[in-house]
């Protein structure tokens, strides 16, 4: 059984991520960001990296891309919901461990797709961020897209505030040459868009954009 001893730099580890929960809840977050939240000069963006990437492992936290993270597990979920992406987690490793012909992603890179449905097909999640071009979304959305053969096409999601954003990029990785200059394979086409949330304040916009 675990304990607190069994779990390295647990109480910084926990720290860091009510600090990530508080500042920026279900929106992604880099550990830049989350340095910059904590008084003082102690923890430095690099001590915060380290201190994510064990959340990462612990499932409480997820890797979206290189320096980009989500909280997993909410505070404000009950445990039933904690146990359920916990057991997740199991199986994947489960499945990695014992059977000698399974596909040898980690466990790391199962998590770092999140699927959304619409009209039944899975789409994988590609966030999109103010400093994103063309050029890196569609990088991550052909990492994304290899790692989930069974996706119909990826799902851009950002804030709202970043709709007009996510729509111009979008275009782009609908023309014809974003094969010839991208790790895409071919061209994407624009499905529906959405807007979801609680709030005005925390408005998600989704656009699904389907493989060729």
């Amino acid at each position: 059984m675990a304990t607190l001893g069994t779990l390295p730099a647990i109480d910084d580890c926990i720290e860091a991520y009510l600090t990530a929960h508080a500042s920026f809840g279900s929106d992604p977050f880099s550990a830049a960001d989350v340095a910059d939240q904590v008084d003082g000069d102690e923890s430095s963006a690099s001590d915060v990296e380290y201190r994510l990437t064990l959340l990462v492992a612990y499932g409480l936290v997820d890797r979206i891309d290189d320096d980009r993270y989500r909280i997993r597990c909410s505070p404000d979920e009950s445990i039933t919901q904690w146990r359920e992406r916990t057991a997740e987690r199991a199986e994947t490793l489960h499945r990695l461990v014992t059977d000698p012909t399974a596909d040898r992603r980690t466990a790391s890179d199962d998590a770092n797709v999140e699927l959304l449905r619409q009209d039944g097909d899975p789409f994988a999640s590609v966030f999109v961020f103010e400093h994103d071009d063309a050029e890196s979304v569609a990088r991550t959305a052909a990492t994304a897209l290899t790692r989930d053969e069974s996706a119909a096409g990826v799902v851009l999601r950002a804030s709202g505030a970043r709709a007009n954003h996510v729509q111009r990029i979008a275009d782009q990785l609908c023309t014809s040459d974003i094969a010839d200059r991208t790790d895409l394979e071919r061209p994407l086409e624009k499905g529906l868009s959405d807007v979801v949330g609680e709030s005005k304040d925390a408005l998600e916009f989704r656009l699904f954009l389907r493989t060729a």
